[in-house]
């Protein structure tokens, strides 16, 4: 549809104005917004189209729907093809005898960095047609709960196999490297070299040119560390000449875990942010990931840098983690007008969605500083939108705003839940969830109608994704998991999430 018009929806623009029309128009021209307004302001744009154009138009009825911009997770992990391990599908049924994992209770950073590490090397293990099935698998799921573009900071996959995935997909991703090459042991007072840093900063260039030459206009590139104690002075010089030189931003996890700055004063001299700081790593270019635990002196340097903060409160209760909770950094730093965006992290499992991350902040923070108007749910939009799409340097995403790519994404809000509520999204937050989501679509093409895919065979997603998860377990991680995989298959894909008409 090169010419479309959503008409009478209730649209949160998550513009520079942070507009809310309760009923608006969007008129969007060869995939890009051409004008958002009222129905008698987007109607004089549409009266001026040419008669070649205004026969190609399409309207969308949405006066029974909520219009939001597309979802820019700008943290985010591919790991499904982990799905087998650490117990995660082979867990027992009852949940009474779990305990706590290594991000709980403050933190074990000692296994943090081994597991990290561990993780830089898994991906290579994997054959391109497995990484390309579980990368389509995984990012299906997010573009399924309204994610049109991903952020990868570091993933048990290939990056090369994450941009084909989201050509396939039509969706757009910013690839990056899970870049590891020490790791901190307990046993020694420096940090332990486990690869090569110069083979490891020529894929990142390799990765950056791959990025620039994507004629699809859907892969972008940031290179990453996986973690600031994982990361030798060496390779952080290099990621910093890497970023100068193709212009691209840069993330990584720092200031984690009330545990980390302890570890790394032991190993490197100095807290991880300071050390960001001396390797020219700490400019507005960064996207620090969690960075709950900052010192005061660390938080002006945070605010001075002009860098930004991802959070992913829905994951942090799941995994035992505080780094909205605990501390007031957060808070703090956004008040004084540093950009703070929400994010959902990553899982071998299915995990809390955009809409969740959303309600997770909208409560954490007002919870954490008792004003119920520290993030209000046009805020919390903000920052799953536009807030992220800055971070990542993507100017023309992240909002409902003329000249911009046309990401949208459509809910159903005419049930119980929304009766005699002139706020849409606020009971969205309250009630509902990913699943809710009924329309997105991408540069103004439909990917997702009435809750179901369009133009990719959901069946076939499935069915590939766990034929390269059999064979990458039982191949590489000894995990026999025919009989559980056999019964997988078995079960038809869900179909109850879609609505009829």
């Amino acid at each position: 549809m090169s010419v479309l018009l959503i008409q009478d929806g209730r649209v949160y623009t998550a513009d520079d104005r942070n507009r809310i029309l309760a009923s608006g128009c969007v008129l969007v021209v060869d995939g890009r917004i051409a004008a958002v307004g009222t129905a008698a302001e987007v109607g004089s744009a549409v009266a001026a189209l040419s008669p070649e154009r205004s026969a190609e138009l399409t309207v969308i009825d949405a006066n029974r729907m909520t219009v939001l911009p597309g979802f820019v997770n700008a943290h985010w992990h591919e790991t499904f093809v982990l799905r087998l391990t650490g117990q995660y599908a082979l867990r027992p049924v009852s949940d009474r005898s779990d305990t706590g994992g290594m991000l709980s209770g403050g933190g074990r950073p000692y296994e943090v960095s081994a597991a990290f590490d561990a993780s830089a090397d898994l991906a290579e293990l994997m054959r391109p047609d497995e990484a390309e099935a579980v990368a389509r698998y995984s990012m299906w799921t997010q573009l399924r709960c309204g994610v049109t573009t991903l952020g990868d900071t570091g993933s048990v996959n290939r990056p090369e196999a994450l941009a084909n995935a989201a050509r396939a997909l039509g969706m757009r991703c910013v690839v990056s490297l899970w870049a590891a090459d020490a790791v901190c042991d307990p046993n020694r007072e420096k940090p332990r070299r486990t690869r090569d840093t110069e083979a490891v900063l020529a894929r990142v260039e390799d990765l950056a040119r791959m990025a620039a030459a994507d004629t699809s206009g859907l892969v972008r590139a940031r290179p990453s560390a996986a973690y600031v104690t994982n990361m030798t002075d060496e390779l952080g010089t290099g990621l910093a000449e890497v970023i100068e030189r193709h212009d691209l931003p840069f993330v990584t996890h720092v200031a984690a875990l009330r545990t980390e700055a302890e570890m790394t004063r032991r190993h490197f001299g100095r807290t991880g942010l300071r050390r960001l700081a001396e390797l020219s790593l700490l400019t507005d270019r960064l996207m620090a990931v969690h960075c709950g635990f900052l010192d005061e002196g660390e938080q002006r340097m945070l605010l001075a840098s002009g860098a930004s903060i991802s959070v992913s409160p829905a994951k942090y209760g799941c995994t035992g983690e505080t780094s909205l909770t605990e501390t007031s950094t957060i808070a703090t730093l956004r008040k004084a007008g540093v950009a703070v965006s929400v994010s959902t992290d990553g899982s071998p499992l299915p995990h809390p969605g955009m809409l969740e991350a959303m309600r997770a902040a909208w409560n954490g923070f007002s919870e954490r500083t008792g004003d119920p108007n520290e993030v209000r749910p046009s805020d919390a939009l903000a920052m799953a939108t536009s807030i992220p799409a800055r971070g990542l340097r993507w100017p023309d995403i992240g909002s409902i705003a003329p000249g911009n790519l046309a990401d949208l994404v459509l809910v159903r809000t005419d049930d119980w839940r929304y009766l005699l509520q002139p706020r849409a999204l606020e009971s969205l937050l309250m009630l509902g969830g990913s699943p809710d989501i009924d329309t997105v679509l991408v540069g103004g093409r439909t990917v997702l109608r009435d809750g179901g895919a369009v133009g990719v065979d959901e069946d076939a997603l499935r069915s590939d994704y766990l034929d390269a998860l059999e064979s990458f377990s039982s191949r590489c991680l000894a995990v026999d998991a025919a009989p559980l995989l056999r019964s997988a298959r078995r079960r038809p894909a869900p179909r109850g999430d879609r609505r009829a008409g």
